[in-house]
């Protein structure tokens, strides 16, 4: 299998270029390990080598294809992450006046204005991969919280990264993250926790046997009661 060739980008784009700006998150519905959002930024140049290497929803890509890609994005576009933890996604989960998209929402904004205070001269569309149906709502509440006035190059859409290059661009980067993160905690633990998904019977198995305050466990989703009720006879909980 080919991989694109990985090249630093030709010399800086200008400040005041026009920018296709992607949202997305990886790592939303997981037990274990945080949730990455992504913000990447790009000119039109970069945008044409994202069709040349077939940017779009990480999920689609291989897994050594994909690593490639989010370097090579990392080194030629404009990109920021937020990474949230466990214990900020429980605590947001619990909260009914936040709840999970509330503090995504938050996030996303906070995005956007570090974006805005980068290149406020800069024409620019932004897309979002929504994480909710009503992606109006979602547009005005991150308009808001953002302070991003141009309403109408302000966009939402379900499933984003499959049909937008630069929410495709902001895919990639966040799972890199992620999966990273997930190879961090497995180092630290000593311990194969799989890929932190509920289907998977590696996450299954370190989850019934977890101290009940780990701190990578999303102790707010149901699996994790579903499981450690299910195996009520818990064996040494693991660090």
């Amino acid at each position: 299998m080919s991989f694109p060739d990985i090249r630093r980008a030709r010399h800086s784009p200008k400040a005041n270029e026009y920018r296709f700006v992607g949202i997305d998150e990886a790592g939303r519905g997981p037990v274990i390990g945080p949730m990455v959002i992504a913000i990447c930024a790009l000119t039109k140049r970069d945008h044409h080598w994202c069709i040349k290497h077939g940017v779009t929803d990480s999920k689609l890509i291989p897994i050594k294809r994909r690593e490639k890609l989010a370097k090579a994005l990392q080194e030629r576009c404009w990109h920021k992450t937020a990474i949230i933890q466990p214990p900020e996604i429980d605590e947001a989960v619990r909260n009914r006046n936040l709840t999970l998209n509330g503090l995504e929402i938050k996030y996303m904004a906070n995005l956007i204005k570090q974006y805005k205070n980068t290149f406020p001269d800069s024409p620019t569309e932004i897309m979002i991969d929504a994480p909710t149906r009503n992606t109006q709502y979602l547009r005005r509440l991150v308009s808001h919280l953002s302070g991003w006035q141009n309403f109408a190059k302000l966009k939402a859409q379900n499933k984003a990264d499959v049909q937008f290059r630069h929410v495709g661009a902001a895919s990639i980067i966040a799972k890199s993250i992620r999966d990273t993160h997930i190879r961090k905690i497995i180092f630290e633990l000593n311990y194969n926790i799989g890929t932190g998904y509920s289907s998977d019977k590696l996450t299954r198995n370190y989850i019934i046997t977890a101290k009940k305050d780990n701190p990578h466990i999303r102790w707010s989703w149901a699996t994790c009661n579903n499981l450690r009720n299910k195996n009520s006879k818990i064996s040494k909980p693991l660090l």
